[in-house]
């Protein structure tokens, strides 16, 4: 029945679809490296940029945005379950991580919480950018610790005549998934037109044993982790000579579990409009650039068919970027940024109040590109407040306001064609957020019981990253040497105490009684190292080649306050992979081995190595006009049992057991 699904949906979507495979990807590169529309290859950038596209984000593609990244260099997922994760760069995860679809903020609630998911389906991403270190300049004080863009093609930056499109549909055994989407744009006398929706269905996660570290419980299934998902969107631009102008609309709705309690389930929704416009040779700039969201966010937390809390966000956020012209060494741009939303949870086990959050900001990046060298410098100044709105449940307390400065320099060395040399200082401040200032009550989803601190100071950090890079016809290699120094670094620590959650009279003396956890500031250092080296069409074999690779990475952080190390901090992992491609026919072999965390904060519990083994193989057909990549997949095939040292569910949730998947994916 499954198969007959897949091949019917194939069928249902494909007279529709017209396009070809890679056209209309657009690079955070250009943004990134000046403005420059050429874009700017890793080996040239002095930032640490990846680029996730075509066949790399087939393979890689999972439930939730977390889960897709969650194996690339430098970047691992929070995990709560299978259905919310979201990425975490450098040991770096929540508000510090700025999260853009399109180059602007996706104006949700997945950085409060780790069991709210970012409201946009993989299967929706052309392209996933990842920037590891401090990109606050550009993007914000909440990017102190990287970027992660999603790109989407509901609004064009080129003009395509007639019809392009794609369908993809995807079964996988470990939760007995089912995602069907599809993506179409129209051309015609300059104007663009697109549509594009999906629909996901997934059952209880399949695992190897026990959910829970103590033997306990649920088994070979993670009870309450199911989702069902459907989203859309629609746009439309009009591409001229001199400038372009579009417009789109998207939903987004999702049901799944919360696998910290069966009971309890979120329903999310969200509502977005996007506007993109650019302005070319005007007033002596290249262009101006002009980026609009506007976003209504909800979500309930469901339990037992009752709503506990609604968690809603409301807000817009608009960037103006002015390109200046390049000359023949400067180049360059500067911009302003405003982020103004109002973020509520309601309800009886409500714990943060409502606020008006205001962000204000001006930037500047420049680049001087030399002989044989590159330098680049920038500055932010930001303006941010955080105004709670008394309740029946929270006081009337004061406005907070922030000025956050952001500065750095970077250089880039070319020995020569082959090999350079690249490093990065910066400065930064991130302003604490409306939890980190006003929690204060129960969170039974991360059972904990969070109190804020209205005296909490912005963070500072003090950035630098240290690059070798090594690129010469078919191979790529960099390693990179990272550290960064906080002071007044927000955490959320355990005080030993308990809330006396089920109102017996005594506290800490059952299990529904929580613990309660403080955000409080010290020191801290992280650092670490990361590696990655790809050959390409170097080896032949059975009348092909064999494109071979090698990355890790090693994290560390210290608590330089009390001497001890840092909650959730990423174990270090490698893998060894291999690709074979023989004319239509591309195999791939991948080993992955993550080392035991006992490298744990006060309270923590170590977490075991494992190994996993993973399959691919993907068969591209040419039907005339038409391009079909029939892909299957295994992924842990010795069925290991795996947790996530990150996750803060890991001891009462395993990562997904032994998964078959096989789809199509059709472009026209």
């Amino acid at each position: 029945m499954n198969y007959f699904y897949l091949i019917f949906s194939l069928y249902l979507f494909s007279p529709y679809l017209l396009a070809e495979e890679g056209k209309n990807n657009h690079h955070l590169g250009k943004i990134i490296v000046t403005g420059d529309e050429e874009g700017s290859s890793l080996f040239e950038s002095v930032q640490s940029v990846t680029t996730l596209t075509g066949d790399q984000l087939l393979k890689v593609r999972g439930v939730s945005l977390g889960d897709t990244l969650k194996n690339e260099v430098g970047v691992s997922s929070t995990s709560y379950g299978p259905n919310s994760g979201r990425p975490v760069i450098r040991g770096l995860d929540g508000d510090r991580i700025r999260i853009l679809q399109n180059g602007l903020g996706v104006l949700d609630a997945s950085g409060a919480s780790q069991d709210h998911a970012v409201p946009i389906d993989p299967l929706m991403m052309d392209t996933i950018e990842i920037v590891r270190g401090p990109l606050s300049l550009l993007y914000g004080s909440s990017a102190i610790g990287g970027v992660v863009n999603i790109l989407t093609n509901r609004t064009h930056s080129q003009y395509e005549e007639g019809f392009h499109g794609a369908v993809d549909s995807q079964l996988s055994s470990v939760d007995n998934g089912k995602t069907v989407g599809f993506k179409t744009d129209y051309g015609t006398s300059r104007w663009m037109f697109h549509a594009d929706g999906n629909f996901r269905d997934t059952q209880d996660l399949k695992i190897n044993g026990f959910a829970n570290t103590s033997g306990v419980g649920a088994r070979d299934k993670l009870p309450n982790s199911s989702n069902q998902t459907r989203s859309g969107g629609v746009g439309t631009t009009y591409v001229g000579t001199h400038h372009l102008l579009g417009i789109s609309a998207s939903t987004f709705s999702s049901d799944y579990g919360v696998v910290a309690d069966p009971a309890v389930q979120i329903a999310m929704q969200q509502q977005r409009f996007d506007l993109n416009a650019e302005f070319k040779n005007i007033s002596g700039l290249r262009s101006i650039l002009v980026k609009s969201a506007q976003s209504v966010y909800k979500h309930q937390e469901v339990e037992s068919g009752a709503v506990g809390t609604t968690f809603k966000n409301n807000g817009n956020e608009t960037r103006i970027e002015f390109i200046q012209n390049k000359s023949e060494k400067l180049s360059g741009l500067f911009g302003l940024q405003s982020n103004i939303f109002n973020f509520s949870a309601l309800g009886d086990e409500s714990f943060l109040p409502e606020t008006k959050n205001l962000a204000q900001a001006l930037f500047l990046f420049e680049e001087l590109q030399l002989a044989s060298s590159k330098i680049n410098f920038g500055l932010r100044g930001e303006f941010n407040s955080v105004d709670p709105i008394a309740n029946s449940n929270f006081s009337a307390v004061e406005k907070k306001s922030f000025f956050l400065g952001s500065a750095s320099v970077g250089y880039l060395y070319k020995f020569n064609p082959e090999w350079s040399v690249s490093s990065m200082l910066s400065y930064s401040e991130r302003a604490p957020n409306y939890q980190e200032l006003f929690a204060n009550g129960a969170h039974v989803a991360t059972f904990s019981y969070q109190v804020g601190d209205q005296n909490l100071d912005k963070e500072k950090v003090q950035s630098i990253d240290l690059s070798i890079q090594y690129k010469k016809e078919y191979v790529k290699s960099s390693l990179t040497f990272f550290m960064q120094k906080f002071s007044d670094y927000i955490s959320l620590n355990p005080t030993g105490l308990f809330d006396d959650t089920d109102q017996s009279g005594t506290a800490g003396d059952s299990p529904a009684d929580l613990a309660i956890f403080n955000y409080q500031s010290q020191s801290a250092d992280i650092y670490g190292s990361e590696f990655d080296l790809r050959m390409e069409q170097v080896f032949h074999l059975f009348s092909g080649t064999i494109d071979p690779y090698l990355r890790g990475d090693y994290l560390r952080g210290k608590n330089t306050t009390t001497g001890g190390y840092l909650p959730r901090i990423t174990p270090p992992r490698a893998s060894l992979g291999v690709t074979h491609t023989m004319q239509a026919l591309s195999t791939d072999f991948e080993l992955q081995h993550v080392f035991e965390q006992s490298q744990i904060a006060t309270n923590e519990t170590k977490t075991d190595a494992y190994t996993q083994v993973n399959l691919g193989l993907i068969y591209k057909l040419d039907m005339d006009t038409k391009k079909v990549s029939l892909f299957l997949r295994a992924n842990n095939i010795f069925d290991v049992e795996a947790r996530n040292h990150v996750s803060i569910l890991k001891d009462v949730s395993q990562m997904g057991g032994r998964n078959y998947m096989a789809g199509i994916r059709a472009y026209f």
